[in-house]
């Protein structure tokens, strides 16, 4: 990346008028991303969405800063959000050596999941096994384990508790971070599909994990030949033929340039400190969310890739949730969301797949053979 020699850092100081942002308003006053964050929460019911979220850290001309990045140009605006996230190990044989594959599979997948992608890759074989004539590269997106706390976290002043089985396995591994490391060293030499970078590996950093995928597919993955990438959740599987059919009926140009998946749209915030789904006000201070697809599975195009993986340096994600993350970048890139009926979230296979219809994407426990 190159800087003009007059470049300014671009952070939350820029002011919108408030008669932008909220309906029924006459005050002349302009107001910055922090101060809508505390405004009395009744006004929050004049909102004007979409103009809100442009007002999400790093306010900045998305498609000029990406287009001069792409090209070797200057750019004006010092990106706020370029944290280090640096790559300690990736597959040999996965988006390496000029490799070529029908699909690119990144499955992300916790620090002390082993025995989730052991049963991912059994599945896996099983596809593979059913669709002889599909090339598929899967690799494991894993960060390190946790050094302190267990599943406790201090969630913008709030301490929250991670239950469930997670949470009992953080807890069960404190302090136990080498055997950790010995265990994920002992996958990766026996089989060579794990992307291991050096953020802390939990819940709450999620969309570090999201951005390293971005980073590490714009770096390492033929975007020529492919057309989309899938990112997965390693609690849900796919139907890899029902998947290759679905990718064939769309246009090229548009399997491209689109972002396929279950999109949430109008998804309230969740402000309960005792969820792990809380945001709090000043960290996303309106109540609607902006569309995003929902976290457990995305197809992301190959030409946008490039583009998300910049813009990822220009939006804030070291406190909202990896799915409304996205959600966010693409609507400051302009990238369309495109809503797959046949790909379910955890329990909305229960709640809305229709009786006895086919289904591409869903929970493990959801197919028979897992």
């Amino acid at each position: 990346m190159k800087l003009q020699k007059n470049a300014t850092e671009k952070n939350s100081i820029t002011t919108y008028p408030i008669q932008s942002l909220f309906h029924s308003t006459s005050s002349d006053k302009r107001v910055t991303f922090e101060e809508i964050g505390v405004c009395d929460r009744s006004i929050w019911r004049q909102a004007i969405y979409p103009n809100v979220y442009r007002t999400y850290p790093q306010d900045v001309p998305f498609k000029n800063v990406v287009e001069a990045i792409k090209s070797g140009s200057p750019v004006s605006v010092t990106p706020n959000y370029n944290f280090p996230i640096n790559i300690r190990n990736t597959s040999k044989s996965v988006c390496s050596n000029s490799t070529k594959y029908d699909l690119v599979i990144v499955v992300k997948s916790g620090v002390l999941g082993w025995e989730r992608r052991q049963q991912f890759r059994a599945y896996m074989q099983r596809q593979k096994d059913l669709n002889p004539n599909t090339k598929l590269g899967i690799v494991f997106s894993l960060g390190m384990p946790r050094q302190h706390g267990g599943r406790i976290f201090n969630r913008d002043g709030h301490t929250t508790v991670l239950e469930g089985p997670v949470g009992d396995m953080m807890d069960e591994y404190i302090g136990r971070s080498s055997e950790v490391m010995q265990k994920i060293e002992e996958e990766m030499r026996k089989y060579d599909d794990i992307v291991l970078a050096d953020y802390e590996d939990t819940y709450y950093n999620l969309t570090w994990k999201t951005v390293t995928n971005l980073r590490w597919i714009s770096a390492f993955c033929d975007k020529l030949h492919n057309d989309v990438f899938m990112i997965i959740d390693d609690d849900h599987r796919m139907n890899v033929s029902m998947l290759m059919k679905f990718l064939a009926s769309v246009p090229r140009d548009k399997r491209r340039t689109s972002i396929f998946g279950r999109i949430a749209r109008s998804d309230g915030a969740f402000r309960s400190p005792l969820s792990k789904l809380y945001l709090s006000f000043r960290e996303i201070p309106w109540d609607v969310m902006c569309a995003y697809p929902r976290g457990f599975c995305q197809l992301i195009g190959a030409d946008i890739v490039d583009d998300m993986a910049i813009g990822s340096a220009y939006t804030r994600y070291n406190y909202v949730h990896e799915d409304v993350y996205l959600g966010l970048l693409a609507f400051k890139l302009g990238i369309p969301l495109e809503h797959v009926d046949t790909m379910y979230d955890h329990g909305e296979f229960e709640l809305r797949r229709p009786p006895n219809s086919a289904y591409m994407v869903a929970e493990s426990r959801f197919w028979k053979s897992d």
